[in-house]
């Protein structure tokens, strides 16, 4: 794996989400910023897919290995409105193909599976549509 593990992934991450969206978002970006200010910015166009790597923690295991964990968060944002155009807004199809792209899967990368920790709607208005869904994996780590 390269030497800048967090890139890595980020570019393994949206390469997969880029396959599995195909033709169902506008944009689609790694994020790394406050998305309740930059929302009302409207710096995207919608729908969109924002990956936020959120953490990355070690445990050390042996002198030289260390387990490492990384986190990392999948928005997706789309236009708000009534429920019934909310349901319309395709936010829950879009979930859906983050989970077909990420979860259970390695990627081709030497680490284990993502695993899906939790998805949530954070925003729901007449504006927009906002879910999260966050997401981690491990591996082993050698110094």
């Amino acid at each position: 794996m390269a030497n800048d593990l967090w890139t890595t992934v980020e570019e393994a991450v949206l390469a997969a989400l880029q396959t599995a969206l195909e033709g169902q978002v506008k944009t689609l970006a790694a994020y790394q910023g406050d998305w309740q200010y930059d929302l009302t910015q409207e710096y995207w166009s919608l729908p969109a897919v924002l990956v936020q790597l959120r953490q990355s923690q070690g445990e050390q295991i042996t002198v030289g290995s260390y387990d490492l964990t990384l986190e990392f968060t999948v928005f997706v944002v789309t236009r708000g409105g009534s429920p019934k155009q909310r349901a319309a807004s395709g936010v829950n199809q879009i979930l859906a193909g983050v989970r077909a792209a990420l979860w259970n899967r390695d990627l081709g990368l030497d680490l284990h599976p993502f695993n899906l920790i939790k998805e949530e709607p954070v925003l729901n208005n007449l504006e927009f549509c906002v879910s999260a869904a966050l997401y981690g994996t491990s591996m082993v780590q050698y110094l």
